[in-house]
């Protein structure tokens, strides 16, 4: 190969032009070596940087080649020199601050590489870092500088910015982003920003958990405390200061502040304004002039900051009187009345001093934050020389402190950073009320609290003159204000918005979701709901110290509020203690298809073997059925086994009657401890006090196969017993034994079982207030705008709050299940009214009206109504003596009826999409279509014309309901109860029913006159079948005798046999069916002889009750062919025994039953009745051999109630309806239960 060389670099240099060289020729032939021997490598040109700052790099350059370095190490270019060459390098520094040197830049390549370039570097004169401190972080942060330089920090401690500021230049530190549920803030904001001087800058930063909630630290970003105070009551309880009596302390006692005391043992004196960090509450102990921190695991108090001990200094401002800055009780407040914290500080108002000071809750550091001490409304760019005048609270939110500006009557927000004081909202010292779209020409007329929550700020405003309001402030735009609630009038009324009143609204607070608002001089705490703004009172009542649920449990003067999102605090100035609300309710089966404990986790265990069924509202398997056998539902644990002194218990209950007391609910173990209630046989309530004693009796006694609400309170020393909301007469002061078992349903653990339904039963921590058991006993309660229960008042218990005025003698009166004071009666002239309503249902919107009336009068009424006199514009219930309706003013929906004068009718209206329906007695009447547009109207009418132009109401009026939907007819049904036209065979066109009679009486036209006594005597008793067939006795010494009391405590007639009183009419062929079904309830007070109960016809249908053998039987008698076609075996029924009797007959056979439970009969083939002579005749059996009453015939000698006969023989099921509906009206116990 060697001898090729030569030639072949003569060719290329003869081939190709030689190139201009740089170097010298023999470097260029250099490259022979590839050929002759080893590669040409070169040296390697490098070195060394040290000393960069972070963020910085240095950039070195030879012969045009450069390499970045931006860490401390070495660096090597990557071009190659040979032996000879020279190099020199240089260098350029990249960031601020950054001074650099070389040494060892230039040289000429020798045999090796170069390694010795010595680059180093360290802080430039003039420039410093600016660094964070993090602690307390959980996750990452970013905070940045100047706007650009930014970090991302995940760990605690100090981390640095890489660019480095230079004397005199500026830096601005913030926080952009911090993880989910911390709150990262500044130590002092007013360091975040600054102009760098001769050091570094290191800006502290504490991240604790939670979230900024209404200015307090919240472990979530929002809930809902208020539904379920609302839902399950609200009960008062002391968690620090000087305890109420009847929670074993002394009563309000003021004391000084202590180092350290037990939540017994601390004491305050005039608290104001609460705070917390999540882990402590912050209480402004104002006349202590301290702030005191309390453990809310365990109430230990102490002393955070306060008291002037000496060693502070003082604060800077124009007028600095009892103001000393500095570490914990060094430091000196003049004032002190609101806090805020953001959890790393506390920010405190001074009323007295005109300042905000600032409190490290690291290190208790007192510093004066804003506010001159002056009094007075400058605004300025430096909070130090800004003033206020006796600001009364403060709160943080969304970053910026909100400030109420009390003497000034104005809103000022500051700026954490800057301390920036401007004015949004109000004008200084023009004091009144104005809502305005631009916040500076609205006006306030003695603002107190505000609180922040979603884009605005709400905020309370009392005194007269426009006050007593809640107001709400934008944050955005040009700060509009307006009302949210609160009518101006000083009072203490539930409502929706602005129909609501308040007396001094003072303290407020938020859980994220709604506001809670304390009245000073209502000694109140109400919630308001901002999605509806409507507002409910939680606790308080008139001015006292107890811890309680709801209206029993007292307050005095009640000031700031504190929500933590678990409970909701209060400063009780009056009582000098630190209270808060807890749910009251510990159990609650609501028997919703379980046993289930709906509020926890104390579930319900059944024994032996109860069954579900249709509860109080019309739900299917809502209610549990117990047979009066060993069955119950207890506990899974015991529960409430220290309370005795204040106590609730209720239950929804649909007793089915019994020989033996029976227990509802009893709490511990029966016959040895604990508590119950129980119902006797007389369907009286009693307390029982096991091991102890029982009440006696209550004077309301419950209805069969109707439900109920029953209700046990304890209200220290007093038991007491509520049905349907109303509190009985009877009261019980004996001390029980302490329970020591679990709770039980349906039985008490020693025998004594419940027969009938249960359901709804509810264990209430405290003794609930009246209206809060109203409302409890508020049956198909969803959707219920507003309802009128009239027991004893006319208050609404529904959601609109619309309480009725009464004009001219509305009196109250006994209600349909002779309860007194549980309606109300109408003279005719009398009505009830509210002025502008709120809430009801208007335009087309879908609705259902509903009311309970006894009807007088023959003139056409109004029941309730609203709107306006209008053609289509107002809306109610309307009765005249022929038809019932649903009114639209000249567009109504009305159907005929059969005439109710006297007796309790059910009457329901439903409006939805155009189409009406109406219900009386739980069945459909009539439907139509109309085109409603109902307007809201001036008032809302009870008992007359919505003009006022006559219409007016004579009777009685009970649960008036108006519901912003449509009621199903199983809901329906649940209010109406049980009525015989419900069955399935009848219908409203007369001929075509089953129903052919139906005598009661309350449809008696009686009074004086020649029967027996001469008082109630009955002329006519009308049928409300609408056949007609009324019956009449025009002899006045053969009538009847009405009596309100004679059966079983229920209406009735009474009938004679020593004077022959019977009530008659011409023979009725379609009494004369070959089927049918009849119900009768009697008293027979006869021994021997037979008593007629009705006979149609000499030849047609009888029944009767003869005696047989020295006992009664039930006889259905043909006397056409003088046969009888059903007779019960004797001893059907005893003398002065109360019957309810039903008898059916298919053509051949049939049955008779005594209570619904089938007796032993026989049955003799086909009848063969007609109506050739003779008359209908009620409570006889005319022998028609002429003569005389008595003795032309058999009399009833006794009380008859209903009479009802159907010309067929109905279904099981359809006779159990009409059984239970005579069953709860006479109140006799069933052999079957009802649906």
């Amino acid at each position: 190969m060697k001898r090729f060389t030569l030639p072949l670099v003569f060719f290329l240099l003869s081939s190709c032009s030689l190139p201009s060289l740089s170097r010298s020729p023999l470097d260029f032939l250099a490259f022979l070596r590839f050929f002759s021997g080893p590669q040409f490598t070169g040296h390697s040109i490098g070195g060394v940087v040290s000393g960069l700052i972070p963020g910085t790099s240095v950039t070195v350059t030879n012969n045009q080649e450069s390499v970045t370095v931006s860490s401390d190490g070495n660096f090597i270019f990557p071009t190659k020199l040979s032996s000879g060459q020279s190099y020199d390098v240089s260098f350029v520094t990249n960031g601020a601050g950054l001074t650099c040197s070389i040494a060892n830049a230039q040289g000429v390549v020798q045999s090796s590489n170069i390694t010795n370039v010595s680059i180093t570097c360290g802080l430039g004169a003039n420039f410093y870092e600016v660094g964070v401190n993090v602690s307390g972080l959980s996750g990452t942060i970013t905070v940045q500088n100047n706007g650009a330089d930014t970090l991302n920090i995940s760990t605690t401690g100090l981390t640095k910015f890489t660019t480095l500021v230079s004397t005199g230049n500026n830096y601005a530190v913030t926080i952009t982003s911090q993880p989910v549920g911390t709150i990262c803030s500044f130590d002092d904001p007013t360091l975040t920003v600054g102009t760098i001087a001769a050091a570094n800058v290191t800006i502290f930063i504490t991240c604790v958990n939670g979230y900024i909630v209404g200015g307090n630290i919240h472990p979530n970003p929002s809930s809902d405390l208020g539904t379920s105070l609302i839902s399950r009551k609200s009960f008062l309880k002391t968690k620090v200061g000087s305890f109420p009596v009847n929670a074993g302390g002394a009563g309000a006692i003021t004391g000084g502040a202590v180092a350290s005391a037990t939540p017994t043992t601390a004491r305050f004196n005039g608290p104001n304004m609460i705070t917390t960090d999540g882990n402590f509450i912050y209480l402004a102990d104002s006349v202590n002039a301290v702030i005191r921190k309390i453990d809310k695991s365990n109430g230990t108090t102490t002393i955070l900051a306060g008291g002037n001990s000496g060693g502070g200094t003082v604060c800077p401002g124009t007028l600095t009187t009892n103001c000393q800055d500095g570490v914990g009780t060094a430091a000196q407040f003049n004032g002190i009345v609101g806090l805020t914290t953001n959890g790393n500080n506390l920010f405190v108002l001074e009323s007295t001093g005109g300042r905000i000071r600032k409190v490290n809750l690291a290190t208790s550091t007192v510093s004066t934050f804003a506010g001159s001490g002056n009094a007075a409304s400058a605004d300025n760019v430096s909070g130090i020389l800004a003033s206020f005048n006796n600001p009364s609270s403060i709160t943080m939110f969304n970053g910026s402190l909100y400030i109420v500006d009390r003497g000034n009557c104005t809103i000022r927000v500051v700026n954490p950073t800057t301390t920036a004081v401007s004015t949004i909202a109000g004008g200084p010292t023009l004091c009144s009320f104005v809502d305005n779209t631009t916040g500076t020409n609205a006006r306030f007329v003695s603002p107190i609290t505000a609180v922040g929550l979603g884009g605005y700020l709400y905020i309370t405003d009392l005194g007269g003159g426009g006050g007593h309001k809640i107001r709400r402030l934008s944050l955005s735009g040009t700060n509009a204000v307006d009302t949210i609630a609160g009518d101006g009038v000083q009072a203490s009324t539930d409502g929706l918005g602005t129909a609501a009143q308040f007396n001094d609204p003072h303290g407020l607070t938020t859980d994220g979701t709604n506001l809670f608002i304390s009245e000073w001089s209502g000694h109140k705490i109400r919630h308001l709901d901002l999605s509806t703004n409507k507002v409910t009172t939680l606790a308080g009542n008139t001015p006292g110290y107890s811890d309680n649920t709801g209206g029993m449990g007292l307050l005095n003067f009640p000031g700031y509020l504190l929500s933590d999102g678990l409970n909701i605090y209060i400063s009780d100035t009056g009582n000098h203690s630190l209270r808060y609300l807890e749910p009251s309710e510990l159990l609650r089966y609501t028997f919703d298809g379980n046993t289930n404990d709906s509020i926890g986790t104390n579930h319900g265990t059944i024994v032996g073997g109860p069954t579900p069924t249709m509860d109080e509202n019309g739900f299917a398997g809502g209610a549990y059925e117990f047979h009066g056998g060993v069955e119950y539902i207890q506990s899974t644990v015991n529960i409430a086994t220290t309370i005795t002194d204040n106590l609730t218990i209720s239950a929804w209950v649909y007793p089915a009657g019994g020989l033996v007391t029976q227990f509802i609910f009893s709490n511990g173990q029966g016959g040895s401890n604990g508590y119950g209630l129980a119902i006797d046989p007389s369907r009286s309530l009693q307390v029982i006090l096991a091991g102890v004693a029982g009440s006696g009796l209550t004077t309301m006694r419950l209805p069969l196969n109707q439900w109920s609400h029953v209700l046990l309170r304890r209200s220290y020393p007093n038991w007491q017993i509520f049905i349907n909301g109303k509190a009985d007469s009877l009261v019980f002061t004996m001390n029980p034994i302490l329970p020591a078992s679990t709770f039980k349903v349906g039985e008490a653990g020693h025998g004594y079982p419940f027969k009938g339904k249960i359901s709804d039963v509810r264990l209430f921590n405290g003794a609930l207030d009246n209206d809060a058991i109203q409302k409890l006993a508020t049956q198909v309660p969803s959707g219920l705008v507003t309802y009128f229960p009239f027991n004893g008042n006319t208050k609404d218990y529904g959601s609109a709050g619309n309480h009725l005025t009464i004009s001219g003698v509305a009196a109250t009166t006994n209600d349909r299940n002779g309860h007194p004071s549980g309606a109300y009666y109408f003279n005719g002239a009398s009505f009830m009214q509210r002025l502008n309503p709120n809430g009801l249902p208007v335009g087309s919107s879908p609705r259902t009206i509903c009311a309970w009336f006894n009807k007088s009068s023959t003139i056409g009424e109004y029941i309730v109504g609203y709107g306006t006199f209008i053609n289509s514009q107002g809306n109610g219930l309307v009765v005249t003596d022929t038809v019932t309706g649903m009114f639209g003013v000249a567009d109504d929906v009305v159907i005929f009826h059969e005439g109710f004068r006297n007796q309790w009718m059910h009457l329901c209206g439903t409006y939805t999409a155009g189409n009406i329906e109406i219900y009386e007695n739980g069945v459909l009447r009539v439907s139509g279509s109309k085109s409603w547009s109902t307007v809201p109207g001036p008032s809302l009418e009870v008992g007359r014309r919505l003009d006022g132009v006559g219409g007016n109401f004579s009777g009685d009026l009970d649960e008036i309901r108006i519901y912003d939907r449509v009621l199903s007819i199983s809901e329906i049904r649940a209010l109406s109860g049980h009525y015989p036209t419900q069955v399935s065979s009848w219908n409203q066109t007369p001929a075509s029913s089953s129903l052919k009679l139906f005598l009661m009486p309350e449809a008696a036209s009686f009074g004086p006159g020649a029967c027996s006594g001469g008082a109630n005597c009955v002329g006519v008793l009308d049928d409300r079948s609408g056949n007609g067939l009324h019956v009449s006795q025009g002899t006045g010494a053969n009538q009847p005798i009405f009596s309100a009391t004679g059966l079983n405590g229920s209406k009735s007639l009474r009938y004679s046999d020593s004077t022959g009183t019977f009530l008659s009419r011409a023979c009725t062929p379609e009494l004369n069916s070959i089927a049918n079904t009849i119900f009768a309830v009697f008293i027979d007070l006869q021994s021997s002889g037979s008593d007629g109960i009705f006979q149609n016809g000499n030849s047609g249908k009888l029944l009767y009750l003869p005696g047989f053998l020295g006992t009664k039987v039930v006889n259905l008698f043909d006397l056409s062919i003088v046969t009888t076609r059903l007779i019960t075996n004797p001893s059907y029924h005893s003398i002065n025994e109360a019957v309810l009797m039903s008898l059916d007959y298919n053509g051949t056979s049939g049955n008779v039953y005594k209570g619904g439970a089938v007796v032993t009969s026989s049955s003799f083939g086909t009848p063969t009745y007609n109506c050739t002579s003779g008359n209908l005749d009620v409570g006889r059996y005319y022998w028609n051999i002429g003569g005389a009453p008595p003795s032309d015939g058999d009399y009833l000698e006794g009380f008859m109630g209903d009479l009802i006969y159907f010309d067929q023989s109905l279904s099981t099921s359809d006779r159990e309806i009409v059984e239970c509906y005579l069953s709860n009206k006479y109140n006799l116990p069933l052999g079957h239960t009802c649906p």
